[in-house]
């Protein structure tokens, strides 16, 4: 952990020495190299008292490009978080870089391939699940305002995705196929229950704007008496632009947590961000989460009964960001959950590296 928290407290202090841009090529072929590090401190409080961790600190590097006119590729990396070791190895095991239920260094890696309206993508990349929550960077987010899917999928998947967008640019469908975060290595339990087929509507239509989503996604195959059906996830998320203020209404058709990470039931978000200025912004968001489960109960007179229970979690909060100058964000956010009984607040500071080389 200290080794850690130096690398970050480095990288902030060396962050002067280093150039922000360079000259891109005329063409507009060339490579773009963003480091991210952030540096947090989390404070939770619940029923046992106070606990202080390094929350969301993390050292991330995004690499894109345009090899030619129709090629181009990303690849992002995952260097360090609050549990670093966590992402190059599973204890007893090894290490975990074609994991699929475990999140590792190497977030994505893909080629995409642009013909007219139509793209091809193929590598490693983001499952297209979970609406608007998933369309950000994972470092530019606060865990404690996420919903249960968002902080326990595996959603860095490999796999491919077939794209369109009309000539206006403001619908666009995308199909993807993709390992599934139930199998331990891509594809292991078969082309079926190994993997996710999902299917995506995007859409800008003034100042409203949607990703809806449906998603197949294959289950563990050795489940005792045989397979697991494949769940279905249906993901709703809307985004609505009034003036400074933006307002957000999700829905998923499953809720997660750590011990379920597509229970039947629910998901509903709710948000508002307000952005006076490119200094300022404000978000609000508050979520309701409920899981349905089934137990089987064994009576006195030797008999079975088969019913259900159902939990629920209330969870939301706040966060402020501010720039007080170019690439670099000062932030709090304070959040709670009503299952975990924790209300967590966040200080930190993230900062954007950027350098940009053409050809």
């Amino acid at each position: 952990m200290k080794k850690y928290l130096l690398a970050c407290i480095a990288t902030f202090i060396l962050l002067p020495c280093f150039p922000l841009h360079s000259q891109e090529a005329e063409d507009g072929r060339g490579v773009a190299l963003t480091i991210v590090p952030r540096l947090d401190l989390d404070a939770a409080f619940n029923v046992d008292g106070a606990s202080f961790s390094p929350g969301a600190s993390c050292l991330y590097s995004l690499l894109e490009g345009n090899i030619t006119d129709w090629l181009s590729f990303s690849l992002c990396n995952h260097w360090l978080s609050s549990s670093p070791a966590d992402l190059y190895r599973i204890e007893g095991e090894g290490a975990n870089i074609f994991r699929t239920d475990y999140t590792n260094w190497l977030d994505e890696a893909y080629l995409t391939f642009n013909f007219g309206n139509f793209s091809l993508s193929a590598g490693k990349q983001m499952m297209t699940i979970g609406a608007f929550e998933n369309d950000e960077y994972d470092w530019e987010l606060h865990p404690a305002l996420m919903s249960g899917l968002w902080n326990n999928l595996s959603s860095f998947q490999w796999g491919g995705k077939l794209a369109w967008k009309n000539d206006s640019e403001n619908t666009g469908l995308s199909l993807q196929y993709t390992s599934s975060p139930y199998s331990w290595r891509p594809f292991a339990d078969g082309p079926v229950l190994g993997s996710t087929l999902s299917l995506e509507w995007r859409g800008e239509y003034g100042p409203y704007r949607n990703i809806w989503s449906l998603s197949y996604l294959g289950a563990m195959a050795a489940v005792e008496g045989g397979s697991a059906p494949l769940p279905l996830v249906a993901c709703l998320g809307n985004r609505f632009d009034v003036g400074d203020f933006t307002l957000g209404f999700d829905w998923y058709s499953k809720s997660g947590s750590a011990e379920s990470i597509f229970s039947e039931g629910g998901t509903f978000l709710a948000s508002v961000e307000y952005a006076p200025s490119e200094q300022w912004n404000f978000i609000l968001k508050g979520g309701r989460e409920m899981a349905t489960w089934s137990e089987t109960v064994s009576l006195p007179e030797g008999g079975m009964e088969f019913s259900f229970r159902r939990g629920e979690n209330w969870f939301g909060g706040a966060a402020v960001h501010y720039f007080p100058i170019e690439n670099l964000r000062l932030h709090a956010a304070a959040g709670y959950s009503s299952f975990l009984g924790t209300t967590t607040a966040t200080l930190g500071l993230l900062y954007y590296l950027n350098f940009n080389f053409g050809r």
